[in-house]
């Protein structure tokens, strides 16, 4: 915050408040911040599964913006600061199992039989 003093010869002088860090960190304090760390356990996260199949793939990429999502919902319901990790890698786990044990089969078994339209 700047304050501006104006003495009797007429010179403006000007105080700052606090220190260039704290103006930073005030004018985005109400920001969404994501750790470094978040993106290294989406990214090993969705690597993993990238080398098992495509689906797999598809499915945490898309169970971690969904479970971002719902990180945010809460953060605008609760009103204070949550961890991002929680919700996302769990939806990204489940997701990954479900989809490699019971939707890709599927597809192998669509891909074996043909149809003719």
């Amino acid at each position: 915050k700047r304050v501006l003093f104006v003495d009797k010869s007429g010179k403006v002088f000007e105080e700052v408040d606090g220190d260039d860090d704290s103006q930073y960190e005030g004018r985005f304090s109400n920001t969404i911040k994501l750790g470094l760390g978040d993106f290294i356990f989406y990214s090993v996260l969705v690597a993993k599964s990238a080398q098992y199949s495509f689906a797999c793939f598809v499915s945490s990429f898309l169970a971690i913006l969904a479970g971002l999502g719902g990180t945010l919902v809460l953060l605008a319901v609760y009103k204070h600061a949550l961890p991002a990790l929680p919700i996302s890698i769990f939806l990204a786990c489940a997701f990954y199992i479900f989809t490699r044990f019971t939707i890709e089969p599927w597809i192998l078994d669509v891909m074996k039989t043909p149809f003719y339209v």
